[in-house]
Formats: structure tokens, sequence, C-alpha cells
């Protein structure tokens, strides 16, 4: 029998009519719980709720560990924090054990170059960081991806990169994408565009921009791809000058402020003329550091300006293809890779007492550099970062190109030269997150900021160079030392 139309629409009707009155039902259960639609269809994706409970949590902020303490995270934020005796966990919960272990906020690298591998050669077989550099995107993006990994899970859980590939390959703003969409793991990417120097400045010269027109459009260039920082890169030329004249420092500082970034500049040198320019200049970081005298510390704290220490590049020892071969395919972890550097650490000054008292010339083969520049011996620069730091410079950490992952090393750098284990955690942690404009968000635990946390089976405040015993890795409420090292 063909349906008529009259027919259809009493069926149509009929329908409509039960659709309604389950609807009506379904509202009617909503609203005797209490519970509106909206909250209903929420539970079905329910927040995660995870509580960790730690032996002893230092929360990055100065005071006394939180001994028996309890961390609840509500999706990727921190809720709750405290002793266990005075939190209530919800039930429900995710439970995560580690009551005999030291909670700590994620270590922060401030100089990060996941491109570059100190001492390897290109896959073609090209040597040095130039090459490496200038390789093309698809094979800096092997070794990003490898160097980013390696870094997580070693307890790295933000980077600010500052400077790599070009304009026209920003390789920092690809992995920095590619790990915010969960393609591949890594720390979280402050992206510090592709940096500027002056002709025959130090690094590639695709990086040589003069002249304000030129270096306006390098700024801006920067600015519309997303950078927060902007990288220039000095060297003293002499005991009142710097590579930059000053008429081109303050153009670029002023436009990239002017554009919302901040400034951070490469200074290295004999007499610290880069330093004092890129201060004057409006500056608001400095990388390296060197040499840090009595009147450039005063005129960093007179104009506020951090410092982003990398204390492993000032030891002496250089990795080479076995270095980087032991990452790729020794390494069963964290814990191999990072009691590896520290052996590396320890048998470079067996091998080269000197390196602790004598300050030596710069190595690395740049045109003319050795004369302006140098390398401090470990007691001097130890001596300068300390005397830094109690005059009230923020000093934070960074690795460079070197053993990525490894800033717990680097902490202990600072505990050796005379800081308190508790201010030389500080500077990887909450230091680091005020130095480059995140503290709102990261370097403390603290209810309201990410979950951004590791675990150590030690106590870092007793126990040196326990930094390979990392074992939680939490960021952004996400755990990742679950993940396979390779």
């Amino acid at each position: 029998m063909v349906e008529t139309n009259r027919q259809r629409a009493r069926k149509s009707g009929f329908f409509s009519i039960i659709r309604l009155r389950l609807i009506a039902r379904i509202l009617s259960v909503f609203i005797i719980a209490g519970l509106s639609p909206l909250t209903a269809y929420a539970d079905e994706n329910s927040p995660v709720v995870t509580a960790i409970l730690a032996g002893q949590i230092i929360d990055g902020r100065g005071g006394e560990p939180i001994k028996n303490g309890v961390i609840i995270l509500h999706n990727n934020l921190i809720e709750a924090i405290g002793k266990k005796s005075d939190i209530v966990i919800p039930k429900g919960a995710t439970i995560v054990d580690a009551s005999g272990e030291t909670i700590l906020p994620g270590l922060i690298d401030t100089h990060g170059h996941l491109n570059l591998r100190y001492g390897a050669g290109g896959l073609g077989g090209v040597s040095g960081l130039n090459a490496q550099g200038q390789a093309p995107g698809a094979e800096q993006m092997l070794y990003m991806v490898r160097d980013a990994r390696a870094s997580l899970l070693s307890g790295v859980t933000t980077m600010r990169m500052v400077s790599a590939g070009s304009l026209d390959n920003p390789v920092d703003l690809y992995i920095k994408a590619g790990i915010k969409k969960g393609i591949v793991p890594g720390p979280r990417i402050i992206y510090g565009g592709t940096g500027i120097t002056p002709t025959g400045g130090h690094g590639s010269a695709d990086a040589w921009v003069d002249g304000a027109s030129e270096i306006i459009k390098k700024v801006r260039r920067d600015a519309l791809d997303g950078a927060e920082w902007f990288k220039i890169l000095m060297i003293d030329l002499s005991p009142t000058e710097t590579m930059y004249t000053d008429e081109e420092l303050k153009t670029i500082v002023s436009e990239a402020h002017r554009w919302g970034m901040k400034v951070t500049v490469h200074c290295t040198g004999r007499w610290g003329s880069s330093i004092k320019k890129a201060i004057l200049a409006g500056a608001d970081n400095i990388e390296h550091a060197r040499p840090m005298t009595p009147e450039i510390i005063k005129m960093l704290v007179k104009h506020d300006v951090s410092v982003s220490l990398t204390p492993l590049v000032y030891v002496g020892f250089r990795p080479d293809e076995s270095t980087w071969d032991y990452l790729d395919n020794v390494a069963t972890g964290p814990a191999d890779w990072i009691e590896y550097g520290r052996k590396q650490y320890f048998q470079f000054l067996e091998d080269n007492p000197e390196v602790r008292t004598e300050d030596r010339a710069y190595e690395d083969g740049e045109s003319h550099r050795a004369k302006r520049d140098f390398f401090p011996s470990n007691k001097t620069q130890q001596g300068q970062a300390l005397a830094a730091f109690k005059a009230g410079v923020k000093i934070s950490l960074g690795l460079d190109t070197l053993y990525y992952g490894g800033i717990g090393n680097a902490i202990e750098y600072l505990i050796e030269g005379g800081f308190e284990p508790m201010d030389a955690i500080r500077s990887a942690t909450a230091v680091s997150a005020d130095a480059i404009g995140y503290g709102d968000k990261i370097g403390t635990l603290e209810p309201g900021k990410y979950a951004d946390f590791i675990s150590l089976r030690a106590d870092p405040l007793n126990e040196r160079w326990a930094w390979h015993k990392v074992h939680l890795v939490y960021k952004n409420g996400v755990r990742y030392d679950t993940l396979s090292w390779k």
C-alpha cells in the first residue's frame, strides 16, 4: 500500500510528540537532580582530578619544604597544595604515590637551541654549529624532535628558544607548534625569534643585519611570526665599544618593545662593553654575561636586568660525536643521560684541573674573536655569579647547545660556587619563570598555576648531583615520564 502524504504527516507528528515527551522526561531528571543539561553533558567528559602524594614538596617560593605533602590537580591547573593532614582529597581522584620522593617545579631552560648539538657534525658530514644551523629544515627538525624529547623526560618542562633558523625557515616556530599540537613531546616552547647580529658578528651570516631600516624590518618580521623575545648577538670590540652602535642598539630595543617583545642580548668579551651598552639601551636580559664585574653588577641591579647563565659551557669540556651517539643509541633513559653528563663533567676537571683557577682563550674559531673574548676560570665565573645573586640580580640557567635536559647539573655548578641549594633550585624554576615573563603561570607550585612539576627519588637540598633520579614529569597537568625514551 502506498503511504499518503496525510499518513506520513500523522506519523511524523506522532514521532515528534514522542521525541518531545522523551526530552521532557530527560529534562525533568536533570531538574530533580539539581543539574542543568550542560552539567549532565559535561559529566560524560568529567574533569580530571589527580592527587599527588609527596614525601616533601619544594614549591619554589623559597620557604621550607612541605613534608608529607599533597598536590591536587584539576585538569591542567594546581587546585590545592599543602600538608596531607590539611588537604581533602576529592572522591574519585586518581592517586599518584610519590610519598618517598621530592616534588618540585618543572625545570626551565632559558637558553635553548634544540637544532644545534655542540661538537656534532651534520648528517651530511659537515661540521660546525653554523653548518648545522644552515642545514635544511628537515634535517634540523630531526635533531630538534630528539633533543626536545630528551629535555622533557629529563625534567625540563619549559624552554625559551633564543634564535635559530631564518625568517624563511623558522625551525623554532615549527617545533613549538608541533609540541603544542601534541605531534611530538617536548617542553613548552617560548619563541625567541631568529636573532640579529651586525656584519661579522657571532653566529650565522643569515643573521647579519645593519642600519636602522633593515633592523626595523627584521624586528617586525619576528614579531609578526609570534616571537615573544628578540635576541641580539654581540661581542666586545674594545674596552668601550661593542659591535652595534648605540643608535642601532636603541633602535632594535625600542622597536622590539613597541611590538610587545622583550629583548635578550648575547654579551661576551674581555671588557664587558657589550653588557654595559645593552643595559643602557634598555635590554631586558643578558645571555652568558661575560664578564660580570662589580660595576656591571651594579648596573644590572639598577636597571633591573636579568641574566641567563649557561654555566656548563664555562666548565670547559665540549661534547663530540660520541656524546650525541650516547644520547641517541646508548642511553636507556634520563637517568643514564644525566649521569653521563655528570661523569663527563668530573672527568674533564680531573684531566684539566687548571680550568678551575685559570682563564683560557676563546677557542671556537670565529674570526678575530679570540682577541676580544675569553672563558673565565670556573672560580671566577662562580664567584661573579654568586656576587651578582647576592646583589639582587635575577640569575636563571640555560644549557645553550650542551646536554639537553641537564639543567640539574647546572644547578649543582651554582651550588659548587657557593649558592645555597634552595637558591640554586629557584634559579632554574621561580627566578627563570619571572625572567622570561611567565612567573604568573609557572615556576612555583601554587593554586591557579599550570601543573608543571617533577619528582626526584632524592632530596636535592641535601643530596648533591642527584638529578639523574628524576621520576615524575608533569607538564600542563599531563604526565610524560611514562613515555618511552625513544
